[in-house]
C-alpha cells in the first residue's frame, strides 16, 4: 500500500527471512532504475525525540535529509499504510541512494530478489543496532560513523545521501 511515497509497481512486500517483513522484487528492476522516491513529513531533531517516546519507530526509521532533520510518516498510525517504510538494511546492498529521498537499483535485482539498502549511507547518527543481514562483508553493528571510512565513501560512492556527501566535503574543507 502507498500512503505517502512512490513504490515502484515491480516491487512488493512479503514476509523476510532475516527480518520479518521487507519489500522484493516482483518483476527484474534494472541498474538504475527508480525503486522507490520516500515522501512524508519533515521533522526536526525535537519532535523525532519526541513522537518516539509514543513510538520508538520514529527513532530508528525516520531517514536524514539534513543535519538534525528527518523525512517519516504523517503519523504515528501510518507506519503499516507505506510499503516504502519496509526496507530492511544490508552491508553488501543491491539498492542505493540517489539524493535524498529516492532509492535506485545498484545493479539487476532479479524478481524474487529482496531490495536492500545499506542504511548508513543515508543516517550518520542511527540507533545503534546488530546487524544480520548475513553478507560475506557484514560490520555486524550498525552506529551511523561508517561514511568516516574512506573504504565505506569508494565502497558506496554515488549512493551516499546528498546530506553525506555534504558532510564529507565540508569535513575535506575543515582539515
Amino acid at each position: 500500500m502507498k500512503q505517502h511515497s512512490y513504490l515502484s509497481p515491480k516491487c512488493h512486500v512479503q514476509k523476510s527471512p532475516r527480518h520479518g517483513l521487507g519489500v522484493f522484487a516482483k518483476a527484474k528492476l534494472s541498474r538504475n532504475e527508480i525503486i522507490t522516491l520516500w515522501g512524508g513529513i519533515v521533522y526536526s531533531l525535537e519532535e523525532i525525540t519526541e513522537l518516539a517516546k509514543k513510538d520508538p519507530r520514529f527513532e530508528t526509521h525516520c531517514m536524514s535529509i539534513y543535519k538534525d532533520f528527518y523525512i517519516g510518516p504523517v503519523s504515528v498510525t501510518h507506519w503499516e499504510l507505506d510499503d516504502t517504510e519496509l526496507f530492511n538494511h544490508s552491508c553488501e546492498p543491491n539498492a542505493g541512494v540517489k539524493g535524498q529521498i529516492a532509492l535506485v537499483a545498484r545493479r539487476d535485482i532479479q524478481e524474487g530478489e529482496e531490495i536492500c539498502f545499506d542504511y548508513e549511507t543515508t543516517e550518520i547518527t542511527p540507533t545503534p543496532f546488530l546487524c544480520r543481514c548475513g553478507s560475506a562483508t557484514c560490520r555486524k553493528k550498525i552506529e551511523g560513523g561508517s561514511w568516516k571510512d574512506a573504504g565505506f565513501r569508494e565502497r558506496n560512492h554515488g549512493y551516499l545521501s546528498w546530506y553525506i556527501e555534504d558532510m564529507i566535503e565540508r569535513e575535506k574543507v575543515d582539515k
